[in-house]
Parts: structure tokens; sequence; C-alpha cells
């Protein structure tokens, strides 16, 4: 991660001005916004460990313990690993899982107490993919090894998925 895309999370995360403008301009939005909201100022914080952890192994040490600062201030388990495109957005933060080996693209919406992990633990590699414009209600769980959500889908509250979800759906299990 460079700072054109730091700069590029942090507007369409954490500003609510849509307009480029000055940088200076933007970060003085982003500070104010950060002051007042608990969720904004993880996502804030969250966005600049992922950029500590692309530098050097100094700053990848320092991000890794800034991690687990927020980690466990915020109530949340998002690794640094995870590449979670521009949009990102939490609707409440206690018990949100995100596990390291997923990629998701661009809007991602999640609800509070959901997870998002692998099933089997010490597999060389997993293929854990979630599209772009994609929300996720509360309490619902996503556990696989390999997975693939497409784009523009909605998971209802207290879901599980372990199978492929088709783009353009709206996904939840009857009770």
């Amino acid at each position: 991660m460079n700072l054109n895309t730091l700069i590029e999370h942090w507007q369409s995360e954490v500003s609510n001005k849509k307009k480029r403008g000055s940088r200076t301009g933007l970060i003085s939005n982003i500070l104010k916004r950060i002051r007042k909201n608990n969720t904004l100022r993880y996502l804030f914080m969250f966005r600049l460990a992922q950029y500590f952890y692309s530098g050097n192994s100094f700053a990848r040490c320092y991000a890794k313990r800034l991690e687990r600062k927020l980690n466990l201030k915020y109530g949340v388990d998002i690794s640094i690993d995870a590449q979670i495109g521009p949009g990102f957005r939490i609707g409440h933060l206690p018990g949100v899982v995100i596990t390291g080996s997923v990629k998701i693209g661009r809007n991602f919406f999640i609800r509070q107490n959901t997870t998002i992990g692998i099933k089997t633990l010490g597999l060389d590699s997993y293929d854990l993919v979630i599209g772009d414009n994609v929300s996720i209600g509360a309490n619902s769980c996503i556990i696989a090894d390999t997975l693939n959500i497409g784009d523009n889908v909605t998971i209802g509250a207290m879901s599980f998925v372990n199978k492929d979800i088709p783009s353009g759906t709206t996904f939840y299990n009857p009770r």
C-alpha cells in the first residue's frame, strides 16, 4: 500500500467529502471526524496499520503491535493481512472477525458479530474472494477454504455461508 492508496481509503471510508479538493482540507476533515466517531477512528488506524505493514521490517513490527492494540481496544479481530478494497464500512465494531486470507472488493459493509474465516488450519493457500458492493448482516458466519461471493450480494442476518454465492443475489438461511 502506498501513500496515495492510503489517502484513497481514508477519503472513501472516513471523510464525508465527495470532491477531491486539497489534501490538507481532506486530512483536516478526517481528523475532525475521527475525534467524534469510534468506528471511523478504528478504520483510520486500521488503514494506517496496513500502510505501515507494507513497509520495512521495523514498520511491519510496529504495524503488528498496532493491530493487536486496535483489536483489543475496539473488540474486533480484523487481520492487517486481509486485502479489503476502499469503501470498507463497519456497522458496529464489537465481534467482527476477518481472517488475513480473504480478498474483499470495494464498498464492503459488515455488521456486528460477523465472522469471515477459514475452515481448515495449515493449508498452503486459501481462496476466499468477496466481490464489490457486498453487505453482510449481523451475526453471520462465512467459513470456507475456497469460496467466491460475487458482486452486489446481500447476505441476511444470522446466515451461515460455506458455499459460493453468485453475483446479484440476496442470500439468507430460512428458519
